[in-house]
């Protein structure tokens, strides 16, 4: 995947700033994809088990009701997106005035 991304980089001209085209890009993007698989897998590791302990905790201490962490974080995720649909939806009239103004 890296050397495809490295020849798609070098069909469009672009460059990776302060890495030489060719094998040093590949090189470069075969590294950097490996940290960010080492590093999110890890942070989601933290949140599964950080989740899991807390869940523990509170289904002890509240007699047994706990709302699971992971769908804490699925109605959270939800929201936000929601909330960048709601503001895309009312940019889109101030965006079609100024197209029909210039004549697009």
């Amino acid at each position: 995947m890296p050397k495809e991304i490295a020849e798609y980089l070098n069909k469009m001209g672009a460059r990776i700033p302060n890495v030489k085209p060719g094998n040093a890009t590949v090189e470069y993007l075969a590294k950097v994809q490996a940290s960010t698989r080492f590093w999110g897998g890890l942070l989601l590791s933290v949140l599964a088990t950080s989740s899991t302990i807390l869940d523990h905790y509170l289904r002890k201490r509240n007699d047994g009701f706990s709302i699971g962490f992971t769908s804490v974080l699925i109605i959270v995720g939800s929201i936000i997106e929601l909330r960048r649909s709601y503001q895309a939806y009312n940019v889109m009239p101030s965006l079609s005035k100024a197209l029909k103004r210039y004549g697009v």
